[in-house]
């Protein structure tokens, strides 16, 4: 379609439900501006070299370009492509010889790898957090380096890197052996296929080959396009949610623990925080005074801060493990030092599974519980999302331009939330009854 481009037109264009659409500009010829079902907008040229094959360079995307400087973009690179310019091709020169360099140097898979994942933890714009960036290390090291670490990046083949993830799979399917004389002790969670590490990997070597593509290491990516479904197809989504008589009884499991392990149960069912994150609370992170705790960027899963509010219970529970001496701001409050956070999550579980009777779940369950709880509790959805720090319903589009942090909204939901679960336990809190939502709700 075409049509005269204005900001206010553009500010008011809504994704497409599927694919994609294009909009060309009725003023600067050749300008085309794509919008994808996610809310990603594209600025492109169209047009046609001296030897009339059709060309299509990308220009970069709104609102980082503005309209006005991509119908100047557009005006110049069509200006070039007419004096018998081809951008396409250009670039594509450009990698070819960037990949005759590198591939000069011979840099091996396991350097290579080192230098993504330097490059991502120093990326200004979108840094991995300490987690991820550990889980990235740890796969790398146990999955790719020990296969294909020695070889050079550029001499790879599809076929290698698609059985260093099949090989993966199998691994970690595979039943870890039991020393003579002894038993198995009883999971601590339901039997995993392998299909979750399997998928990770596929998702961190894609990641990976596209970075190495983009930066001329590799003349394209080594895997398919879209091989994951076929290769390392994900697990089906969890949709366990305990119900209020099995978290009743996971809360009471909790006080034949120590102080820190039933603080560390406990904060996980008031906050709905991962439990990576409820784990490694600091004393630096908890306001008592003030009833709240502000998780910083470099511990969440996306890399966003926010903060929680802390009930009369939650506070209670880190009185308990609060240090005699004023801790300082770093000091771990759950591990077994001030040093580290609480580990041994398998362990502990098989001991709260024996005492609740409640059977079949996960840590991460309970974070899918709190959310479940706050609907039926009658927070609006992006109130409950943004309560358990979750930004991937919202579009693109929404983010660049809604910056609303939710600060209010998350610490309403979830002090809600906490005084229902108060009720349940007996605690004598404020109790807010479930309901159903409505259709209208």
């Amino acid at each position: 379609m075409k049509a005269k481009l204005t900001v206010p037109y553009i500010d008011a264009l809504r994704p497409p439900e599927t694919g994609r659409v294009e909009i060309r500009d009725t003023i600067a010829p050749g300008l085309v501006l794509r919008i994808t079902s996610g809310g990603v907008m594209t600025w492109s040229l169209r047009a046609r070299t001296a030897d009339g094959r059709q060309t299509r360079p990308r220009l970069g995307t709104y609102p980082a370009l503005s309209l006005a400087d991509a119908r100047k973009a557009a005006t110049a690179m069509l200006t070039a492509v007419q004096k018998g310019g081809d951008p396409v091709a250009e670039k594509r020169a450009a990698r070819a010889a960037r990949v005759q360099a590198v591939a000069a140097k011979g840099a091996t898979v396991a350097a290579r790898l080192a230098e993504w994942q330097a490059a991502r933890l120093a990326d200004p714009a979108a840094p991995w957090s300490t987690k991820y960036a550990a889980e990235i290390a740890r796969t790398c090291n146990q999955a790719i380096i020990p296969k294909l670490g020695a070889l050079q990046l550029d001499t790879t083949t599809r076929e290698q890197w698609t059985k260093v993830i099949t090989a993966w799979r199998q691994l970690v399917t595979k039943p870890k052996a039991v020393p003579p004389g002894t038993k198995r002790r009883p999971a601590g969670a339901p039997a995993r296929d392998g299909s979750g590490a399997a998928a990770f990997l596929y998702r961190t070597v894609s990641a990976f080959l596209n970075f190495a593509e983009a930066h001329g290491w590799i003349p394209a990516p080594l895997l398919p396009r879209k091989g994951a479904s076929v290769i390392a197809p994900p697990p089906a989504a969890r949709a366990r949610v305990l119900t209020e008589a099995e978290l009743v009884a996971v809360w009471k499991a909790a006080d034949r623990e120590p102080p820190k392990l039933r603080a560390f149960i406990r904060l996980a069912i008031l906050t709905g925080a991962r439990e990576g994150e409820v784990a490694e609370i600091s004393a630096g992170e908890v306001d008592r005074a003030a009833g709240l705790w502000a998780i910083p960027g470099v511990r969440t899963k996306n890399g966003l801060g926010y903060t929680l509010p802390l009930s009369p219970l939650a506070l209670a529970e880190l009185g308990a493990v609060w240090p005699a001496e004023e801790p300082a701001a770093a000091d771990r409050l759950l591990g077994r030092t001030a040093l580290r956070g609480f580990q041994g999550f398998g362990r502990l579980k098989i001991r709260v599974d024996a005492a609740s009777k409640v059977t079949g779940w996960r840590w991460h369950d309970i974070r899918r519980t709190v959310r479940t709880g706050m609907t039926r509790l009658g927070v609006p959805r992006d109130h409950a999302e943004a309560a358990i720090n979750h930004v991937s319903g919202r579009t693109m589009l929404e983010r660049t331009y809604d910056r609303h942090d939710y600060a209010p909204e998350v610490l309403a939901a979830l002090a809600r939330w906490q005084g229902h679960v108060a009720g349940l336990v007996g605690a004598g809190a404020e109790v807010v009854p479930l309901r159903r939502p409505t259709r209208n709700a």
